[in-house]
């Protein structure tokens, strides 16, 4: 497809990023705190367990790992795939489904935008 880039379809396309990458980092947030066991509360020892873990997920990109504590299976963490899912494919009308042909095999940029969300 060739598209002739005009200021109003520049402005709709930066309008769409900024919707989806706040979608993104909503539910990924959502997922991350269930996937490694993060505790809601205001005590104080629940505050640094939860921020202890995030600097140790954070280090090395350990969060991308399948298996983060012997760091096998990078990109192939359970949690890609339920963000993915919650995000693209989660009913016959989300645009992994509808528009499947891009996102197989699954974009680098768009799994990067996944792993700053976790961020």
């Amino acid at each position: 497809i060739n598209v002739r880039l005009t200021p109003a379809l520049m402005k709709m396309i930066l309008k769409r990023t900024s919707h989806v990458r706040g979608e993104l980092k909503t539910k990924m947030r959502s997922l991350t705190g269930s996937f490694f066991g993060f505790r809601a509360g205001d005590n104080r020892d629940v505050i640094r367990r939860n921020r202890d873990r995030a600097e140790s997920l954070k280090e090395g990109s350990l969060f991308a790992y399948q298996d983060w504590e012997s760091k096998r299976g990078i990109y192939k963490t359970e949690l890609l795939q339920m963000g993915a899912n919650d995000m693209w494919f989660a009913n016959r009308n989300d645009e992994g489904i509808i528009y499947h042909q891009y996102f197989n095999p699954f974009p680098v940029k768009t799994m990067a935008l996944m792993l700053a969300a976790v961020s």
